[in-house]
């Protein structure tokens, strides 16, 4: 039975409504034979596939011009490789050299376009172009077709066309014939010579209910478009509710506002003109209850398809933390979960693989789940562990030159059959999954196409690759549900007049249009030819005449939504609507801002409209200075370290908070801060050029030992310096770890110190509470005669008096020790503290460090300026003292006690579960509480605490 076809360059869409062929042809030229299995809707794709169905042409592979457009390349490349001269370039040699593919692409669409246009690439023309690409394709030969494209495709099916016939009655094409492209006006002309009815779709006269006024606003405005109005006299609007603009500052405003307007208006049933397939106002119907459009969402950004572009950087060094960071945190990855949690951690805080601290990391968690193994079957230890292998463990390649082509292949095909069985073990619930698969099968067809010569690949050449075969992958949420709203996507989907229409987003969405490809000369041998290519004129035209069609087809009302931001960022007003600005006076009477009062709205549609609910504002009250809390759940811990000890000393709610009841913030999968990086960076030099034997060691010695270590050091914990920018970060980072290790050394040495450890354990008592730290730096060296016979004179006037002389402290005739604390900078900072006796941690390593009446001696050494910071010069003659009249070990033991008492009175407060809450707002309040009480400990801070985690929380305590 012979079919009637609708024909439009957009029907591969949702087109409404679909009555319209029923309705104009129950009685048709071949009577009541007419059903709906007859009547096709079909696009440029659905009428290929047709013909070929039909012709006995189907086969072809669909979603292969990426291997077209390489084919095409490597023509490109031979061409010019033997034809290359001088005194005269092939026209197309520069844009090859700048970017091969690009350049391939846009010449394949040429020979494309002129293949539809009907022209047999003779290369006899006056046009030197023409001749080349004339050339080109008759060098492609039976071994080096390229394979079929949509332009063959349909070629082949014209010549199919001249022997045989389609069961086709009708074609009724939606477009006007004169602007099709040419490649449909060969078919169509070809197909009248076979009896075949062509006619241009009409919209039918079925009469529409309440139909307005012929001088409604909407009327007025087809008039203009039309220029069936005096020129230069702008129109008065009626604001009879024909034409509405409705104006938000967000798309989701908007959606969520139409939303519950629909809602409200049951009876309301407009067709949704959604040119961008945006789902945002599918969303907002869900919520309110209403049934979905089953819109799909197109987008790059789905987590699975990141993974197209983060699996090379395993091939490359420098590594990219930031891209492998990256790779670990996605939801679904080639990757076991828990490992790469691990893994995600480790380069967060030492961006880098194959250090120390990494090695102890990965180690212990196959330790552990080799363990976890034996109780649990389920665990493929063999698999997790080739995952880790096949990406941690492989052979990297200078990212300046390039990498082998089947390495390449081997992760992308890695990558393919991964997701291709993740989404069967998922019973296929993530979508995504097969078109990353599918997409990673591309790119490794289109390396295997790649010239047997070419064996490596740079990495611009790689990511050039990816970027071609790299598309969105689409995602259906939600299907289409039943009695859902009319919707089309395109404007010529639209086919037949309705009474409502809302426009969704009427924003600026057409693409660019360029001046013509071909030269003038080349369009008058080829029209003379009968080679008819689409102009830019004529491409214009179907343009305004597409942009139109739905203000046609609206025959009672039409709302415009207009957004000025959609996805976050600005947007531009549709064409149409300086067509609006200059059809009438002001547009203000028809303009609606959802943001303000609505009333107006409701006068112009009639519909039932949401009204805003005006919210009181509440102030919160006064933070209180305490809280009230169980005090049998604040028992005291049974070990301490000096960070608790700080925050239980100045801020109690944060030590409640994080030991107590548990609330620690979660780890951020980010890479660390700059300062932090090179501060971390700075501590691992120290501690590993300390453990060398530097005792005869010159300032040569140090740039080459810090040189040589750099390069491992920076690609094993701090490979974000090695990346491309970073270069005048990374020579000032050594250059001034260069001068601190010197200077270090020089004061070492000239002291007599030795170094006795770094990173030392440190572990004794506070207040009969285990405490413990760790120290960066400890030296030692023998006693000196002058603090002998100091301590000698101690012992003898501890005989009789309980203090001793000034300045010795507590110091043993054996060995002398003195506590480095490394900071990479805050030298006012510190300064600060020294001198205002808050160097806690200091005085906490000088106890742990030393005996019972001891004291070592404290300094801290800032990196980045390469200073020392100590009370006096006991420990280091060099060095500028802080507080060189004071007595330092005099005041450790002062501070020791403070730090002792203020323990004790927090223990109590606590015990009497009374909470203190110290912030800028309440430290005058508690100064007023506490009275007498803060003489004995140590000084109190009279500002919030930096960097609280608790900020929010101690704000709502009211």
């Amino acid at each position: 039975m012979p079919y009637t076809i609708n024909y439009g360059l957009c029907f591969d869409e949702v087109v409404y409504p679909k009555q319209i062929v029923i309705a104009r042809n129950e009685l048709s030229l071949r009577g009541n034979e007419v059903t709906c299995e007859n009547i096709l809707y079909l696009g440029s794709k659905g009428l290929l596939s047709f013909l070929e169905a039909h012709l006995g042409l189907e086969g072809h592979i669909n979603r292969i011009e990426h291997i077209r457009t390489e084919q095409y390349r490597q023509a490109l490349a031979k061409y010019l490789k033997n034809n290359t001269s001088d005194t005269h370039p092939i026209f197309y040699k520069n844009s090859f050299e700048a970017d091969q593919l690009a350049c391939a692409e846009a010449l394949l669409a040429r020979r494309d376009e002129l293949l539809l246009a009907g022209w047999d690439f003779k290369n006899n023309t006056p046009c030197e172009r023409l001749n080349i690409l004339s050339d080109i394709e008759n060098s492609l030969t039976d071994n080096k077709k390229l394979i079929a494209g949509y332009a063959d495709r349909f070629e082949a099916v014209l010549q199919a066309l001249s022997d045989k016939n389609v069961p086709i009655s009708t074609i009724f094409h939606n477009e006007p014939l004169a602007l099709l492209p040419p490649q449909y006006q060969r078919l169509f002309e070809l197909l009248k010579h076979k009896s075949i009815v062509i006619k241009p779709l009409q919209s039918t006269n079925i009469p529409i209910s309440q139909y307005p006024n012929i001088s409604s606003d909407l009327n007025i405005f087809k008039d203009f478009i039309e220029n069936k109005l005096p020129r230069g006299e702008k129109q008065k609007l009626q604001a009879d509710g024909s034409l509405i603009i409705l104006e938000s500052a967000r798309d989701t405003d908007a959606a969520a506002y139409f939303a519950k307007i629909l809602s409200l208006n049951k009876w309301y049933n407009p067709v949704f003109l959604i040119p961008d397939k945006n789902r945002v106002l599918d969303d907002a119907l869900i919520q309110n209850g209403l049934p979905s459009f089953g819109l799909p969402s197109s987008s790059l950004g789905r987590p699975t398809l990141q993974l197209l572009k983060l699996v090379t950087t395993f091939l490359w060094r420098p590594i990219d933390p930031y891209k492998i960071l990256e790779f670990v945190a996605m939801p679904a990855k080639p990757l076991d979960s828990d490992l790469a949690t691990v893994i995600a951690n480790l380069i967060s805080q030492r961006p880098g693989i194959g250090g120390e601290h990494w090695f102890a990391k990965t180690s212990q968690f196959f330790e552990d789940l080799q363990a976890k193994a034996l109780t649990d079957s389920s665990i493929n230890i063999d698999k997790i562990r080739h995952q880790y292998e096949f990406w941690f463990d492989r052979t990297t390649y200078d990212i300046e030159k390039s990498a082998p082509k089947d390495e390449i292949i081997d992760i992308f095909n890695y990558l393919k059959d991964w997701a291709s069985q993740e989404f069967e073990s998922n019973n296929g619930k993530n979508t995504s999954l097969i078109v990353l698969s599918e997409q990673a099968k591309r790119i490794q067809e289109f390396l295997e196409e790649l010239p047997p010569n070419d064996k490596f690949l740079s990495y611009l050449e790689l990511e050039r690759i990816i970027r071609t075969i790299y598309e969105p992958a689409p995602v259906q949420p939600k299907p289409c549900e039943i009695g859902h709203y009319p919707y089309i996507h395109k404007e010529l989907c639209l086919i037949d007049n309705i009474e409502t229409l809302v426009w969704w987003n009427f924003t600026d969405t057409e693409g660019v249009h360029f001046f013509s490809r071909w030269y003038k000369d080349e369009l008058d041998y080829l029209n003379k030819n009968g080679i008819k290519l689409q102009s830019p004129q004529v491409e214009n035209a179907l343009m305004l005449w597409e942009r139109t069609q739905p203000v046609f087809k609206t025959q009672k009302q039409m709302i415009l939504s207009y957004p000025k931001k959609i996805n976050g960022k600005a947007t531009t007003e549709h064409p149409l609507m300086s067509h609006l600005k200059a059809c009438f006076n002001d547009l203000e009477d028809i303009t609606i801002d959802i943001a303000k009062d609505l009333t107006d709205f409701k006068k112009l549609s009639n519909l039932e409209t949401p009204f805003n609910i005006p919210l009181k504002h509440h102030r919160l009250g006064k933070t209180q200075p305490f809280i009230e809390l169980d005090a049998k759940r604040l028992a005291q811990r049974d070990q301490e370290t000096l960070t608790s000890l700080e925050a239980l000393f100045y801020y109690p709610y944060q030590w409640v908070f994080r030991h107590k009841a548990r609330l620690s913030k979660s780890d951020i999968l980010s890479i660390v801060k700059e300062n932090t990086l090179k501060g971390n960076v700075a501590h691992r030099f120290f501690e590993l050029v300390l453990k060398e034997d530097f005792t005869n060691w010159t300032r040569s010695d140090v740039d080459e030992w810090v040189g040589n270590a750099s390069i491992r050091l920076f690609q094993r914990e701090a490979a974000t310096l090695l990346m491309y920018g970073y270069e005048p970060e990374r020579v000032q980072l050594i250059r001034q770890i260069n001068y601190a290790i010197w200077t270090l050394i020089c004061l070492i040495r000239q002291n007599k110190w030795e170094v006795e450890g770094t990173e030392m354990d440190l572990r004794g008592q506070f207040s009969a509470t285990p405490v413990k730290g760790k120290a960066d730096i400890v030296l030692k060296r023998p006693t000196p005669q002058y603090f002998k016979e100091k301590i000698i004179e101690s012992n003898a006037h501890h005989l009789t008096s309980e203090t001793p002389p000034s300045g010795v402290g507590g110091l043993s005739l054996g060995l002398e020790r003195c506590v480095l604390d490394l900071k990479w900078s805050g030298h006012s900072y510190r300064e600060r503290l020294i001198k205002n006796g808050e160097d806690l941690q200091l005085v906490m390593y000088s106890r742990l460090l030393t005996e019972e009446d001891d004291w070592a001696h404290t300094a801290y050494f800032i990196i980045e300026n390469a200073r020392l910071l100590a009370r006096n010069t006991l420990a280091f003659n060099e060095i500028k003292p802080l507080l060189p009249d004071v007595d330092s070990f005099k005041m450790n033991a002062s501070i020791w006690d403070k730090m002792q008492k203020t323990f004790e009175w927090r223990l109590l407060q606590i015990k009497n579960g009374k909470i203190e809450i110290r912030t800028g707002f309440t430290c005058k309040e508690l100064e007023e509480i506490y009275g007498d009480e803060l003489l004995d400990v140590l000084e109190m801070k009279t500002d919030d605490a930096k960097f609280d985690d608790y900020r929010t929380l101690i704000g709502l305590v009211v």
